[in-house]
């Protein structure tokens, strides 16, 4: 059984009009042989995900953005558990960002995505596993299959989100970028890596990549791999407005790591922290605030390809 998992809000409202549209072409290809559900409020996809694994679904396609597609994925866990671990994770990318799918080469387009689903392959791949604050002020745990950030991002995030995104993804998430530029201060920032020692720096951004794009096609991992067991980690340092706006091109493109504000490692578990506030971006969703511990479930996830 195949379930599809619909968050008819995703871009701006586009994903619930195309729905019926989309469900006919599922109709044609798997007839009866398949359940669909909507969200209707914030992390229904994670009860709706579960519940249908529970039930058996083999696969479970997120329907939405890149917010959407990290319910889903929550929801094949339970305390970093498989609920069903030979079923596999399907993509039907509606959102603004759709950002995930740049790193596994899914096609955008939902014919050709429905056609890959009617007859997948399957890969494993790493997740994130994050510790934080929510936004209720209270400790939580979340997985993510993308990127984690903190600095500007999160700032940025939370922009675009409160915005109509009718815009489309690049030209919402580059209008937040440069409205929030102009009055964001970078700030002090305390990490480590892999349990070493604590480093102190003032950072514009801090950016933990699972995969490589972020932003609505922006490449700040550009060397990550899905299935490495590592984070791609890209400090960016205390770079001002007009610094940043000239090195955008450059962060699209992914050749900003040889930047001397910018520094690049690769490590299996983080922490950080800071006296300052910090929103933190999960997979293109405003999710909370530091402090953060991150770590790798090395291959946990079964995708469609």
């Amino acid at each position: 059984m195949i379930a599809f998992i619909v968050n008819p809000a995703a871009a701006a409202g586009r994903t619930g009009k195309l729905w019926p549209r989309v469900e006919a072409e599922i109709r044609r290809r798997w007839g009866s042989s398949y359940v669909a559900h909507m969200t209707e409020h914030p992390l229904h996809a994670v009860d709706l995900t579960r519940r249908e694994l529970r039930k058996g679904a083999e696969i479970v396609v997120s329907v939405g953005g890149d917010g959407t597609l990290n319910e889903v994925v929550n929801g094949f866990f339970l305390r970093r558990e498989p609920v069903r671990p030979e079923a596999a994770l399907g993509m039907l990318c509606f959102g603004t960002g759709a950002d995930f799918v740049r790193s596994t080469g899914w096609p955008k387009d939902y014919h050709r995505a429905l056609d890959r689903l009617k007859d997948p392959r399957f890969r494993r791949i790493d997740l994130g596993w994050a510790r934080f604050t929510d936004l209720g002020s209270r400790k939580t745990e979340r997985l993510f299959l993308n990127i984690a950030d903190f600095g500007i991002g999160g700032a940025v995030v939370d922009r675009v989100n409160r915005s109509s995104k009718r815009l489309g993804g690049r030209i919402s998430f580059l209008s937040a970028i440069l409205v929030t530029f102009l009055t964001y201060r970078n700030q002090t920032v305390e990490y480590r890596a892999d349990g070493g020692r604590w480093q102190r720096q003032v950072l514009n951004n801090f950016i933990i990549g699972n995969g490589r794009y972020f932003g609505g096609g922006l490449n700040p991992a550009p060397e990550a791999e899905l299935d490495d067991g590592l984070f791609d980690v890209v400090l960016i340092g205390d770079v001002g407005f007009w610094e940043a706006v000239r090195n955008l091109p450059r962060l699209r493109r992914g050749t900003h790591l040889s930047h001397p504000k910018i520094s690049f490692f690769r490590a299996k578990s983080l922490e950080a922290r800071s006296e300052a506030p910090h929103f933190i971006d999960m997979d293109g969703e405003c999710v909370g605030q530091l402090p953060l511990q991150a770590g790798i479930l090395h291959r946990a996830l079964r995708i469609c390809t």
